[in-house]
């Protein structure tokens, strides 16, 4: 665990751990599951939320702050339950762990663990089992999470039957992007929010962006109810960080290798805009 050392009276003692654990099963339902505890100032408070997709009904989704169990990671298998939403569940690794740094400076820095990028999932809600595949990682802040220099974020996941990606960019001045095909850290392509292209690899993966999960201003939403455990942090929030538009997508995703079918699968993606007023 990195301990929040941060430098200047803005910062604080600022620690965020978050964690994102998802599902999607063989009926097309999907879950994503967030859990974070956060330390500022000598206050502290935690977060869990439910997003819950099925075809029939929609997207539901429940979010609470405290009383938050984060997961519990045994070797290659991550356990988590949440008594208060009635889930409990159990994600246990097909593939191997990828970490990096994403950001680094004297006010702190930003280690993103991908324990799981991919994942064998099994879930209870109440009496019901439901079985799938998943994603789990954690991410640890140190800085304040507006001190990032960035305009854009896009994240996201594919998996099927023998791959898996992830990736994430990050869009300002000077421009950083990350991806990993099976576990190996790519140098050539490019990231949209409908294609991701690997030259390198003569692969194109397709994303259609067919359920719309989450579109909304969610750190604004998140804020208004976090002044509650930490007075007045909305007020320190620039405003085009705290008026960020985030979009969230489950998608079908197409891999093409040279052109042609090589695999299909489902994706979780997003993007989050933090210049909407310009």
């Amino acid at each position: 665990m990195i301990t929040a050392q941060t430098n200047g009276s803005s910062g604080g003692d600022f620690l965020l751990s978050k964690w994102f654990l998802d599902f999607v099963g063989d009926e097309g339902e999907a879950m994503i599951f967030y859990a974070a505890k956060l330390k500022w100032h000598g206050w502290s408070v935690s977060y869990a939320s439910w997003l819950r997709y099925n075809p029939a009904s929609g997207v539901l989704l429940k979010s609470r702050f405290q009383d938050v169990c984060l997961p519990v990671v045994e070797d290659n298998l991550i356990k988590w339950n949440d008594p208060i939403f009635g889930v409990s569940g159990t994600w246990r690794s097909m593939a191997d762990r990828i970490k990096t740094r994403l950001f680094d400076s004297e006010e702190g820095c930003v280690e993103w663990n991908c324990y799981q990028p991919a994942s064998k999932v099994q879930l209870k809600i109440k009496d019901k089992i439901l079985n799938g595949r998943g994603y789990a990682e954690q991410l640890i802040m140190t800085v304040l999470p507006w001190k990032i220099p960035m305009d854009e974020l896009r994240w996201g996941r594919f998996g099927s039957e023998n791959m898996n990606m992830v990736w994430i960019e990050l869009v300002g001045k000077e421009n950083q992007k990350w991806l990993w095909v099976n576990g190996e850290l790519m140098h050539n392509f490019g990231i949209k929010d409908n294609y991701l292209s690997i030259p390198e690899k003569s692969l194109i993966l397709n994303l259609d962006r067919g359920v719309v999960l989450e579109a909304e201003k969610k750190i604004s939403a998140v804020a208004g109810k976090l002044i509650r455990y930490i007075p007045g942090i909305n007020s320190l929030m620039p405003l085009h960080f705290l008026m960020a538009d985030e979009t969230k997508w489950l998608s079908r995703g197409l891999l093409l290798a040279g052109g042609e079918k090589f695999a299909d699968g489902m994706a979780i993606h997003e993007i989050v805009n933090f210049r909407p007023l310009l």
